[in-house]
């Protein structure tokens, strides 16, 4: 792999990055100014034109907020464990299609590729929990790492659904054989509701 090549990578990954991170910040500020209007007020509207710049100045609270370490915390795996979720979750977009031939790995086994990356994410939460060196946080920890198991199991047997009606691990085929098969219209929904309401019971 030679340095154009590698170049084109890094900047391919970083745009889908920053996509995903701006996308992410003005959904949450469209949720914010749905749920204001329901509940008849503004929402968010001092910063910028209509409070269009709430997600940025939020990005710059939250980075400038002072970092509350516990005193008897491993203070290198306390801070290296967010970080670690945090990359894992950004993981998971180099392999999803956002458009025709627009994905930055067509990965022949995508599927496996998101159950391995989405499984890692435990052992942030764990490490967290861990490191803080305080019984109460590592319980707290282990009570979310037993409800992301339970959830990826659920979601696991939908996902293999998925894969016996397109007939491939691959996201970019099976987003193309949507066009072609009438069932993801049909059953899918379905299963996926029965999967939501699922997690809401378990809750």
């Amino acid at each position: 792999m030679n340095f154009l090549s590698t170049l084109t990578i890094i900047i391919q990954s970083l745009i889908i990055i920053i996509t995903v991170l701006i996308g992410v910040a003005y959904f949450t500020l469209a949720e914010r100014k749905i749920l204001g209007s329901i509940q008849r007020r503004k929402g968010p509207d001092v910063v910028g034109f209509l409070g269009l710049l709430q997600p940025l100045a939020d990005g710059l609270k939250l980075f400038i907020k002072e970092t509350v370490i516990p005193s008897n915390a491993d203070t290198f795996l306390f801070l290296l464990s967010p970080l670690i979720t945090f990359v894992l979750s950004l993981l998971t977009w180099a392999i999803l299609p956002v458009g025709p031939s627009m994905v930055l790995s067509d990965f022949s086994l995508g599927i496996l590729y998101i159950f391995a990356v989405s499984s890692l994410e435990v052992y942030g939460v764990i490490l967290a929990g861990w490191s803080s060196n305080s019984r109460y946080a590592f319980l707290g920890s282990l009570r979310t790492v037993a409800q992301m198991i339970s959830y990826e199991i659920s979601i696991g047997f939908i996902v293999i659904s998925i894969v016996i009606i397109s007939g491939s691990l691959n996201l970019t085929y099976i987003v193309s054989a949507q066009k072609k098969n009438l069932v993801f219209n049909s059953i899918i929904p379905y299963v996926f509701n029965v999967y939501y309401f699922n997690a809401c019971r378990n809750k």
